[in-house]
């Protein structure tokens, strides 16, 4: 990419004489320009010199790519295990009638499953594992029921923060997008970050840091008081008698000889 600026040359008189033009070369961003292209088309409502935008879409996508590069580092050490499989999905992926099926794939590559279902050994583990598998499926059928009940009582939670906080409605949505996306799923995937734990410890500890700031409050409002009261007494002139605590009386004067009389003995309080 290049920036032409326009440049007057001058004779020796300084008289302008002849006008050429002087190219500026700009560096190019070949890369930053597809990949602006690319991002647009993927995310044409977010905008690209957004950084702070632009970089959280980015680390969505790395989420996302490293959950789709375990899951197909696990697919490629299965069908290693067992070749035929992966050959197997290769011809079905290819299969654009719809017309081939696993059964009928094994019969085409010699895998005899009738003769397989003959072997009493065999047909009793396999009725095992359809069991298991019915067993497994009602059982799926129940959590999710019981998954879609929490997720209702979820968002009515969530409507009564709202109303409570008086939240808007795009505030709700975000909030609700945060938990999944940012704590449950990750989560369910063995995946906590450092801010998450952060957040539970100091969900953890909410009652006794409330607690404590309460017992803070209290005793900085006595302390408050107490300073008042001071402060109070402090201006109003007090006997000098008092200055000491209110109610003592200041101390006698040295006696003037081994002797007292009555009076004296009633100035000292005797």
């Amino acid at each position: 990419m290049a920036e032409i600026k326009k440049k007057t040359e001058v004779d020796v008189n300084g008289t302008p004489a002849v006008e050429a033009e002087q190219v500026q070369q700009v560096p190019a961003s070949p890369n930053r320009d597809a990949y602006a292209k690319m991002f647009s088309e993927d995310y044409p409502d977010v905008d690209f010199e957004d950084k702070e935008a632009r970089y959280g879409k980015m680390v969505e996508d790395r989420k996302n790519y490293k959950q789709l590069s375990e899951a197909g580092r696990k697919l490629s050490g299965t069908l290693g295990k067992h070749r035929w499989m992966a050959a197997m999905w290769q011809d079905l992926s290819e299969d654009e009638d719809g017309a081939l099926d696993p059964f009928t794939w094994m019969a085409k590559n010699g895998i005899d499953i009738q003769r397989a279902i003959e072997d009493e050994e065999y047909r009793a583990q396999i009725n095992q594992y359809l069991a298991e598998w019915q067993t497994k499926q009602e059982e799926n059928e129940a959590v999710n029921a019981e998954r879609e009940e929490n997720l209702k009582a979820s968002g009515q939670a969530l409507d009564e923060l709202s109303k409570e906080l008086n939240l808007s409605d795009e505030q709700c949505d975000r909030l609700w997008q945060h938990m999944f996306k940012e704590v449950i799923v990750p989560g369910w995937f063995g995946e906590v970050s450092k801010d998450t734990w952060k957040m539970a410890l100091h969900a953890m500890n909410y009652d006794q840091d409330i607690k404590n700031a309460r017992e803070e409050a209290g005793m900085q409002a006595r302390n408050e008081k107490f300073q008042n009261k001071v402060k109070s007494f402090e201006e109003k002139k007090v006997p000098p008698s008092f200055s000491q605590g209110q109610g003592q009386r200041t101390a006698p004067k040295p006696r003037k000889s081994a002797s007292m009389d009555f009076d004296e003995m009633k100035q000292y309080g005797y």
